[in-house]
């Protein structure tokens, strides 16, 4: 009788261990408790000498988490330059910028805070089926972009709370074609983020808009998942 109670109450620890990830919800996770809300930021892209590419631009960035889904709202105000080029498919004047508008979704899939199965819906994004999001302690994070040819990330972005008011952000670039250093830093961008009120989305973003002389917004194209419209705001 005892081996028999022992046995079933085996059986009823794995099945509870098996289902503990299904029970599990991301803001139990104090990482992303903290991710969560809406956040301004300040933003400098340097290429692989530590020169800018894009001295100042900006970001809103607005994330929200239901259960185990996760849903990133971002807005990227970048003024004329590499990303007016690399986004605005000509429809700028001389010295104007540009507002991304970027929707990234993905799912708790482990104990452990791990996200995944991460979608973008715009050509700017990290759009990729192998990033994860990997939570390293309470106020710490990484973003990974693997390149399954070298086994070398193409992207890894930390995410680092000072407070809860304060995160930072670095995005590593790495050099991931195999004729080239594997490894090597390709670019290097450092996000300041401050926490902010939902309620002031839109003075800030006015704010940014003027700041970067923005004139031209780029969105999610809903036919074609991946890829951006284009449009001028005037």
């Amino acid at each position: 009788m005892k081996l028999l109670r022992a046995v079933v109450t085996l059986g009823l620890f794995v099945i509870a261990g098996n289902a503990s990830a299904q029970d599990t919800k991301l803001s139990d996770h104090p990482f992303w408790k903290n991710m969560s809300g809406w956040w301004a930021s300040e933003n400098t892209y340097f290429t692989s000498d530590m020169d800018y590419t894009v001295r100042s631009y900006n970001s809103l960035v607005f994330i929200e988490l239901d259960g185990t889904k996760f849903r990133e709202s971002e807005h990227r105000f970048y003024p004329a330059g590499i990303a007016t080029s690399r986004y605005g498919e000509g429809l700028m004047a001389e010295g104007e910028g540009i507002e991304l508008i970027i929707i990234t979704e993905g799912e708790l899939i482990d104990d452990e805070g791990t996200l995944g199965n991460i979608q973008t819906d715009h050509a700017g994004g990290p759009n990729d089926p192998a990033v994860v999001y990997n939570v390293l302690s309470d106020n710490d994070g990484v973003r990974l972009k693997p390149d399954p040819k070298t086994g070398v990330d193409a992207y890894r972005m930390y995410f680092n709370f000072t407070t809860p008011k304060h995160r930072f952000r670095s995005n590593f670039g790495i050099v991931y074609d195999e004729a080239e250093d594997v490894g090597a830093l390709r670019a290097f961008i450092l996000y300041r983020d401050k926490r902010m009120e939902g309620s002031d989305f839109k003075a800030k973003r006015a704010a940014f808009r003027e700041h970067n002389n923005v004139k031209v917004i780029s969105v999610a194209d809903p036919g074609n998942p991946g890829q951006s419209l284009v449009t001028r705001l005037d």
